[in-house]
């Protein structure tokens, strides 16, 4: 897969924040030498937070549309960026729709995702049919990341995560399979090792480790060693359980939506 073309969202806002959360979408997409497409409207959360009355939402949105457009100009991005053309479609439903005819998705989290965000990123995610890299302001997005984490549970998902992810694989330094071995089986040709030769064939310098969940939960394993290999980048696929699935079994894909991860996940469904 090569990255040819970046869907983002960014909040019509004052312009030094603006132009602050333009930088990471600025940086993959000329990293990649890739098409950028900023899709501007507000989240509305973040809106109610803001106290913007409802009429200044239109004029807003047409100023952060021309500031982004300016701004890729004087960087040499080649960008195009769109207000929401109807409000008789959601949030999620624009992100998506732009999602299907792109490569990868970029979803910054300046805090944990409130109703709106969250909306934003299921619909990305699980409607898109294309990878998504969420990345918290919190934490850095290393260009290219130097180690990835992939969480690996042989899952179509998983699947799916790792060849969206191979773009920054095959540039990484080193890529480490994770299994938390305690959480299901795994059958021969399913295993991690496996993986790390398929991913050697694709040009990636790829080991694997077996982890346990030690109480802490499965993605709190496998942010844990993200932490200890100092991971610049989880990879990882993304499902949707019935709640009362959730309730009984937890869910790694629920947890790390609860809160902002403490790392730049890519998530495929």
């Amino acid at each position: 897969m090569t990255i040819t073309t970046i869907t983002t969202h960014v909040e019509p806002t004052e312009r030094a924040a603006l132009e602050a959360a333009l930088e990471r979408p600025f940086a993959l997409a000329a990293l990649h030498d890739a098409q950028l497409t900023a899709l501007v409207f507000p989240i509305e959360t973040t809106l109610a937070e803001a106290n913007l009355p409802s009429w200044d939402l239109a004029k807003r949105e047409e100023e952060a549309v021309a500031q982004v457009i300016a701004a890729a100009q004087r960087r040499g991005i080649r960008c195009e960026a769109r207000a929401r053309s109807s409000f008789a479609h959601g949030i999620g439903e624009v992100m998506a729709d732009h999602l299907r005819v792109s490569d990868l998705g970029l979803i910054g989290l300046p805090r944990a995702p409130g109703a709106g965000q969250r909306m934003l990123i299921g619909a990305a995610v699980f409607d898109g049919g294309r990878p998504v890299l969420l990345a918290p302001a919190a934490a850095p997005l290393a260009l290219p990341p130097k180690r990835v984490v992939i969480a690996w549970d042989a899952t179509p998902a998983a699947v799916r995560a790792v060849h969206g992810a191979m773009p920054f694989l095959r540039t990484a330094a080193e890529t480490l399979v994770v299994t938390v071995s305690d959480d299901k089986a795994l059958r021969q040709g399913q295993s991690g090792i496996e993986l790390c030769r398929l991913l050697a064939r694709h040009g990636a310098r790829a080991s694997f480790a077996a982890e346990q969940k030690s109480g802490r939960g499965v993605l709190g394993t496998l942010v844990a060693k993200a932490r200890e290999v100092e991971g610049a980048m989880l990879v990882m696929g993304a499902v949707r359980h019935a709640p009362l699935h959730n309730l009984v079994f937890g869910s790694a894909t629920t947890d790390l939506l609860d809160a902002a991860p403490p790392l730049p996940v890519l998530l495929a469904a």
